[in-house]
């Protein structure tokens, strides 16, 4: 794993792969935290990757394990998860640093909107104006940390090794967006330019496509090749959860499928949006 591919796809990799092979040695938590000589909640932490392993800890954690072999190349992993990502000089919650995490070294992101214009594609004005929104009493100056850690999540799609985006978003959201004569046209404008990004797929789920089962927006997160990770994310009012478990990523991925190939095309999307900004006019 490089640098580039990010620093909590390392952590997490790291940390199940020693998870693996603490459990292919036969060892509780319990016995790896008296070898180490520390409590068995520090051991689930660098399993789970909520802190770094040290490199003393995973020499010795290898040693016990019977893999000394492999100690260069978990601890070349070690020094790549430990690199601090651009997020972590912001005093984030859990939830969203993880999110950005995983989006800094995801490959592919799919995403589900039913009711907003997803983050990596919101104007600066629309961003502030729903931030705005949601939180009333926001001072000034966090509100402009959120619009600036919004905007610089933003970047994943222009950098020299940009993120690939498959985002099916409501009509109904787009409707809501055009109705608000402050940004929506900003926003419009937009969502057009970054249509037309070869790394971006934007299809509309159209109001008329019926029924469907989704209630709420979620995205997934799909990595290089080499990194066996499968993450989703799905959010609520006022915060998120980042999900691993296999059974519920396959679940969202299932459904991102079946709506975007309930909704138009990209081509078809496009005119529906320029229809919309259109009608600003």
């Amino acid at each position: 794993m490089t640098a580039q591919q990010g620093s909590l796809a390392a952590g997490r990799l790291l940390g199940g792969e020693l998870r693996r092979l603490r459990e292919a040695a036969g060892l509780s938590r319990e016995a790896v935290a008296r070898h180490l000589d520390c409590h068995a909640s520090k051991v689930t932490h660098f399993e789970n990757w909520r802190y770094p392993v040290k490199r003393p800890d995973l020499e010795s954690v290898c040693r016990l394990y019977g893999v000394a072999d492999r100690f260069e190349e978990l601890d070349a992993i070690r020094r790549v998860a430990s690199q601090p990502g651009w997020w972590t000089r912001y005093d984030l919650p859990t939830w969203l640093g993880d999110l950005i995490g995983f989006e800094d070294s995801a490959k592919l992101e799919r995403v589900v909107e039913l009711e907003l214009i997803p983050a990596l594609l919101q104007s600066e004005g629309y961003a502030r104006r729903i931030m705005q929104l949601g939180t009333r009493s926001l001072p000034p100056a966090e509100l402009d940390r959120r619009v600036a850690i919004r905007l610089e999540r933003q970047k994943r799609l222009i950098a020299s090794e940009p993120l690939e985006l498959s985002a099916v978003i409501s009509e109904a959201a787009l409707i809501r967006t055009a109705s608000d004569r402050t940004v929506g046209a900003e926003q419009l404008r937009k969502f057009i330019t970054d249509a037309a990004l070869p790394n971006v797929s934007l299809r509309v789920l159209p109001l008329t496509a019926g029924l469907h089962a989704v209630s709420g927006s979620f995205t997934l997160l799909d990595f290089a090749p080499d990194v066996p990770l499968k993450v989703a994310y799905e959010e609520g009012a006022v915060s998120g959860r980042v999900v691993d478990g296999e059974g519920v990523v396959q679940s969202l991925s299932g459904m991102h499928g079946r709506l975007r190939s309930q909704a138009l095309d990209d081509e078809k999307s496009l005119a529906l949006v320029t229809q919309l900004l259109a009608q600003q006019n």
